[in-house]
């Protein structure tokens, strides 16, 4: 780099030895005698420095990075130029880069999802603010000894709207992580980052990138054209679940990807971990028997129901466990069915007794559009104790007439037909929020999902008005996109988005 390497000075700084190199310039670790600290300095190639158009990718690298307070954004100390040469400080991080860490082989698929949901946070937190990182590949990413993650080089970081920087036509990015839109003339959203993270996490899953092709154009074509390719069959280990994650992280369309990458990052997850109900399982005397061998079939119901014993006699010790569980039921019935006729007309008083429980009236509204479908409604399910939870406090609901041009009154809130369980309805949790985006959020948790459960999830839902024309929205197409999840010993699900949109799902 023109006399510059290891152990030359530049300006202030004292270069020690070479970090890494790539196609804009190189990175140090240095010496820095005015503020007495060891930093990473990156300085752009000298042949690159008289092109505007790298300067201003190089320059907007340290714009970009210095404004993001996220905990896995590495720090931005200063940037500048010294002797002609452009050069981002930045905070010296210990640790590898995950495309070190794959070179060993594929990781577990836990380490693989940590690490690709530090990473997702810090996206996230960029594209709040507008900025699309569009380079997002192993060797992007520092891992530190803790598995700490971190994510570097926004010096191709591009905010929404701006114009598409090439040089001499050439693409932006590293081949085996860029979407499809970014071959054509499309606008670079950020679901760009979306589909390259998918493609990160595919590799650190099974130790290859999702297309392993040599020419150029064979790899534009894969992206175009070809199948999703599917980590579990490279890789046993991997869950087939997480497929499905994959698929639709690199899915063709953007629209048709997931609305975030923290949504992405949750799927992958949920998919390591199988699916609760809405409450936490039953524990206790009323927890599901487990019996030695292959486990029972699913039930049709997300609660689960005992397979009959085989009659086997190394199993037999187990009758008398379920007649003591079934007799100790049997008695708490009736010492409950007594105690409601003691304090029916034992008193002599006809009034009730008092309650800590509270009696929600049926709902009245009708569904707010034909438009918006709803699911086949589920058969009751029977009462458990893991629906009790439910408790005499329900959500903060908002009454009154909402905001929208309907000015409806929703304040019982939405039910689905025939059930009445947890999750079953919806209200307003915000002045903004219509009583139709509460009904099109409940309807569309239950036809994503199904039964409502403590696990984070990603719905998308139709509003009044198309996502897009909302300053602000996370959008999926024109549906909203919702972020829903159960906050600390709430007994609800809180869904939020769009423009100060929130709907409790209970």
């Amino acid at each position: 780099m023109d006399g510059l390497g290891a152990g030359s000075a530049f300006g202030q700084y004292q270069l020690r030895r070479l970090v890494g190199k790539g196609g804009m310039g190189e990175v140090y670790e240095a010496y820095d005698s005015s503020k007495d600290r060891v930093v990473a300095i990156k300085i752009l190639a000298a042949e690159l420095s008289g092109e505007p158009s790298f300067q201003e990718r190089f320059l907007r690298e340290s714009r970009a990075a210095a404004k993001l307070q996220e905990p896995h954004v590495i720090p931005i100390h200063d940037w500048g130029e010294i002797d002609g040469r452009l050069y981002i400080d930045m905070r010296l991080v210990q640790g590898s880069t995950l495309q070190d860490l794959i070179a060993s082989g594929p990781l577990a698929p836990a380490r693989a999802v940590s690490i690709i949901t530090q990473i997702a946070t810090a996206l996230d937190a960029a594209h709040a603010q507008g900025l699309i990182h569009r380079d997002i590949k192993p060797q992007n990413i520092i891992v530190t000894p803790d598995d700490f993650a971190y994510l570097l080089d926004f010096g191709i970081a591009e905010l929404q709207g701006a114009s598409r920087l090439t040089v001499d036509g050439s693409q932006i990015g590293t081949l085996q992580y860029m979407a499809p839109e970014r071959f054509g003339d499309q606008s670079g959203t950020a679901a760009v980052d979306v589909y390259s993270l998918a493609c990160v996490l595919y590799e650190a899953l099974t130790g290859q990138p999702p297309f392993r092709l040599q020419a150029a154009q064979a790899v534009i074509a894969a992206h175009l054209n070809g199948p999703i390719p599917q980590p579990s069959a490279a890789n046993p280990a991997v869950p087939r679940a997480l497929d499905a994650v994959i698929a639709r992280g690199m899915a063709k369309e953007p629209d048709d990807r997931y609305g975030s990458t923290g949504a992405l990052a949750r799927a992958a997850s949920r998919a390591l971990t199988p699916t609760q109900s809405f409450f936490d399982p039953p524990s206790g005397p009323f927890a599901p028997l487990s019996y030695p061998g292959p486990p029972p079939p699913s039930a049709p119901s997300s609660f689960p129901t005992a397979a009959p014993l085989p009659a086997t006699a190394s199993r037999t010790w187990q009758a008398p466990a379920l007649v003591t569980i079934a007799g100790v039921a049997v008695l708490l019935l009736a010492i409950a069915v007594t105690a409601l006729v003691v304090r029916d007309n034992g008193s002599g008083s006809s009034a009730p007794a008092p309650s800590s429980s509270v009696t929600f009236p049926a709902p009245t509204n009708a569904y707010p559009s034909p438009s918006v479908s709803r699911p086949p409604a589920p058969k009751p399910a029977p009462a458990t104790p893991a629906e009790l939870p439910l408790g005499a406090v329900p959500p903060p609901l908002i009454e009154g007439p909402d905001l929208s041009v309907r000015r409806e009154t929703c304040d019982v809130g939405y039910s689905m037909n025939n059930y009445t369980g947890p999750g079953s309805r919806a209200g307003r949790g915000t002045p903004e929020t219509s009583c139709f985006f509460a009904g099109s959020v409940l309807s569309g948790y239950w036809t994503q999902y199904g039964r409502p459960t403590r696990q984070p999830r990603t719905v998308f839902a139709s509003g009044a008005v198309d996502c897009r024309t909302v300053a602000g929205a996370v959008c999926n197409g024109s549906d909203f996109v919702m972020d829903c999840e159960v906050y600390g010993n709430d007994d609800w699900v809180t869904c939020t988005g769009g423009n100060n949109a929130r709907v409790y799902i209970y």
